[in-house]
C-alpha cells in the first residue's frame, strides 16, 4: 500500500482523511527476477508451474488450447535458484473456440488454426520435473494426462488447495489475479504462460515467517495425508458430513474427507459415532501428491 499525499483542491470529495490511500499495481515481473542469488540449500527440487486454457471443462471432450509452464530449480528452503525451461503453445482444437473462452482468453479460431504443441519436446522437458504445480491442479492434471499419458503417475501440488492463503499469508480470496493484486502486482490477458507468471510471483512471496509460499507449499504438499470414506452413510447423515468438510465422490456414491495421519483415528471414531454407529467401519487409504487431486 503506498500513501499519496491529497493534492485534490480544497473541499474536494475525500472525507476526514489528509491523504488518499492508494494501491499502486506493479506490471509482472520477469522471470530472471526470481532468482536467488546464493549457495542453495540441497536438496534440489525440479518443479513445473503450468496451466492450460481449453475449450470447456470437460477432459474427454474438450481440447487444450493454449499450455504454458515454467520449469524451475528450488532449493529446500523454498527458494527459486534457476530457471531452466519457459514454453508456451497454441494448438488448433478441431472445433470452434466457444465465445466465453475467446472472451477469456483473447484466443481466436485464426489465433490456433493450424497450431499444433510440440509434444515430444514437452515430454523431454517433463522427464526432469519432480513435482507439478497448478492453480486448480485438478483441472490442469487432468487435461494434461489425456495430452500426455506419461503424466498419469506425476506428483502434483495445487496451490489453491494445498495452502492456506488467509491464514499462512494473509491474503483474502483464492483467485489467481486477486491473490497477485494483494501482493502488488497485475498480468494482462489470461492466457497459460501468463498465468504461470502470474503464479510465480505469489509462490515467490515471502510469508511473515520469512519463509516464501513456495517453501510451505512443498511442506504441506508432500506430506502424507489419508483419505476417509464414510462408507454406506445414510441418506440423512449428508448436511453433518457436509458441515464437517466431506466432499461427494459422485462415481464412486461415497461422502468423503482428507485428514492429516495424526487426526485419523479421531475421525475414524467421529464417524463411528455421528454418522455409522452400527457400522460398517469407514474405509481408509493413504494419499500422497502422486494421487491428491486426481
Amino acid at each position: 500500500m503506498t500513501n499519496i499525499p491529497n493534492t485534490a483542491p480544497s473541499g474536494a470529495s475525500g472525507g476526514d482523511n489528509d491523504e488518499w490511500n492508494i494501491r499502486v499495481l506493479l506490471p509482472a515481473a520477469r522471470l530472471e527476477h526470481f532468482i536467488v542469488r546464493k549457495q542453495p540449500v540441497e536438496p534440489l527440487t525440479t518443479i513445473a508451474v503450468i496451466d492450460t486454457e481449453t475449450t470447456g471443462t470437460d477432459p474427454a471432450r474438450d481440447q487444450v488450447i493454449d499450455l504454458g509452464y515454467v520449469i524451475l530449480e528450488v532449493d529446500a528452503a523454498g527458494d527459486i535458484v534457476d530457471v531452466i525451461a519457459a514454453r508456451e503453445a497454441l494448438c488448433d482444437p478441431g472445433m470452434r473456440i466457444p465465445s466465453r473462452v475467446s472472451l477469456l482468453t483473447g484466443l481466436t479460431d485464426a489465433d490456433v488454426c493450424g497450431k499444433a504443441i510440440d509434444l515430444d519436446l514437452v515430454e523431454q522437458d517433463f522427464r526432469q520435473v519432480d513435482v507439478f504445480i497448478a492453480h486448480n491442479a485438478a483441472f490442469d492434471l487432468a487435461f494434461l494426462r489425456h495430452l500426455l499419458p506419461c503424466t498419469a503417475e506425476s506428483a502434483w501440488i495445487c496451490s489453491l488447495a494445498d495452502f492456506d492463503w488467509l491464514v499462512d499469508a494473509q491474503l483474502d480470496g483464492r483467485a489467481l489475479g486477486h491473490l497477485l493484486a494483494q501482493i502488488g502486482f497485475y498480468n494482462s490477458g489470461h492466457r497459460a504462460l501468463a498465468d504461470v507468471i502470474s503464479l510465480i510471483h505469489l509462490l515467490a512471496y515471502p510469508l511473515p515467517t520469512g519463509q516464501p509460499v513456495l517453501g510451505a507449499l512443498l511442506a504441506n504438499a508432500a506430506r502424507q495425508t489419508f483419505r476417509v470414506e464414510a462408507t454406506r452413510a445414510p441418506f440423512g447423515a449428508r448436511s453433518i458430513l457436509k458441515a464437517r468438510g466431506y466432499r461427494w465422490d459422485s462415481p464412486n456414491k461415497v461422502w468423503w474427507i482428507e485428514v492429516m495421519a495424526q487426526n485419523l483415528d479421531a475421525e475414524i471414531l467421529w464417524i463411528g459415532r455421528h454418522v455409522t454407529p452400527f457400522g460398517p467401519a469407514p474405509r481408509t487409504s493413504p494419499v500422497t501428491w502422486h494421487q491428491r487431486h486426481r
